[in-house]
């Protein structure tokens, strides 16, 4: 989103950049839990409490409906999420890490999203626009890889300052 109004900031004609937007991808790479030697504990409340309160900082989302589609969709057969923490062995070099994972931001060049270009509307408006029609942040898809297994929250924080 930020990159959509930066290039307004630099000059570009508005009407001519949305016009040929298709879409634009922010990207971060984090490090990826070792699946070797990676740890599963059972998700606190609290820790889901933290979770979501980050997933919704910024939006219109109930934390409440956050959780229950993540106990649908993430957890197992009896709803419970599992969060992985780093541990370390041979394969990875004793640091709990092996290779890198990407987070991803898709803003997609909808009508709606358009217009608001054109009216050189702000990065607030803009973001607003983009996940009212399903956009996720990069702090959120990387929410959405720690509830996976694939990273910790320490790297989407690192990354998503």
């Amino acid at each position: 989103v930020e990159s959509a109004v930066r290039l307004l900031d630099f000059g570009m004609d508005p009407f001519n950049f949305a016009d040929a937007m298709l879409g634009i991808v922010g990207q971060r790479l984090v490090r990826r839990l070792c699946t070797s030697c990676r740890e599963a504990d059972l998700a606190t409340a609290d820790e889901i409490d933290t979770l979501a309160a980050e997933y919704c900082s910024g939006t219109t989302l109930n934390a409440a409906e956050v959780v229950a589609d993540w106990r649908t969709r993430l957890g197992d057969s009896s709803g419970d999420l599992e969060l992985h923490r780093a541990v370390g062995c041979e394969q990875c070099n004793h640091s709990g890490y092996a290779g890198r994972l990407g987070i991803h931001e898709l803003l997609v060049g909808s009508e709606a999203v358009k217009r608001k270009i054109h009216a050189r509307a702000g990065v607030a408006e803009l973001t607003q626009t983009a996940m009212a029609e399903g956009m996720l942040s990069m702090k959120q898809d990387g929410i959405e890889k720690v509830l996976q297994g694939h990273t910790d929250m320490k790297q989407v924080q690192a990354s998503c300052l």
